[in-house]
């Protein structure tokens, strides 16, 4: 019975692993087609190189880029290593946020564990695909912020239906500013004026509103001490300021779940 819960557990660690480098082809997709406002689910995918329709031995995460040598196997493009970094670093993402809960919440309730699961997962997907957008274009994709923002509350108006204790008032109000920083942005966007650092702040709040105002104000200190390294270091003018607080987020979220724990 031990060898078989030891098989199961590993079986169970792999899939999730795959199950996150899935997620990592899909943001390479993504950051490509979100901002371009093409479709990122019924369109195949291709070369951007040939405009070759990729087929589903083109597609298998890590596996793919290993056989065919990191090139494309219609034109023998190089494929950057970025996406299969990419992939690897999405798999250990899913395996550590799903280690960290299962090892914070070692009760059999199967449903809960999915739930705080699914919350982590969707949390992850929104920040990946700002931290690409903005690094690729200077630019914190609202749209992107609205999807996290609508499952974020979907999950708090369930952790509030399962009777758990939260501070509903306090997520009140990140939604509430949210959502002004939301429309003020699309005023502007009309106006033809928007403004980088609106969208911040907004992402800002999105992640107060994700883990809690304390540790918001933490990444936000290490991202500027971040900014400013860089902008006088690189001497740049434009840095992606939401990659930076998106990924030390995420980092944050999986470290969060271990300290929780131990402490």
């Amino acid at each position: 019975m031990e060898n078989i819960e030891i098989f199961m557990n590993a079986f169970t660690h792999i899939i999730i692993f795959f199950m996150g480098t899935m997620f990592g082809s899909f943001f390479t997709l993504a950051v490509y087609r979100i901002p371009l406002k093409k479709d990122i689910t019924h369109e195949r995918s291709f070369c951007p190189n040939c405009n070759h329709r990729l087929e589903f031995l083109d597609l298998i995460p890590i596996f793919s880029y290993l056989f065919l040598k990191g090139k494309c196997r219609y034109c023998g493009e190089k494929i950057r290593i970025r996406y299969l970094l990419l992939e690897c670093l999405s798999g250990l993402v899913f395996l550590l946020g799903f280690i960290g809960l299962k090892i914070l919440f070692p009760y059999n309730n199967v449903y809960m564990k999915l739930f705080l699961y699914v919350a982590f997962v969707f949390s992850y997907v929104t920040l990946a695909l700002i931290a690409g957008i903005d690094k690729e274009y200077i630019k914190i994709n609202m749209g992107v912020l609205i999807f996290g923002t609508i499952v974020q509350s979907l999950y708090i108006l369930n952790l509030c239906i399962l009777g758990t204790e939260i501070n509903v008032y306090r997520y009140g109000i990140y939604l509430a500013i949210l959502i002004v920083l939301i429309v003020i942005n699309k005023v502007l966007d009309k106006k033809e004026n928007r403004k980088y650092y609106l969208e911040f702040i907004a992402l800002l709040t999105y992640v107060f509103y994700v883990l809690d105002y304390k540790i918001g104000l933490i990444l936000f200190g290490v991202t500027i001490i971040q900014y400013l390294l860089l902008r006088f270091t690189l001497k740049k003018k434009e840095l992606p300021l939401g990659f930076y607080l998106a990924v030390d987020t995420v980092i944050m979220m999986i470290i969060r779940n271990f300290m929780i724990f131990y402490i």
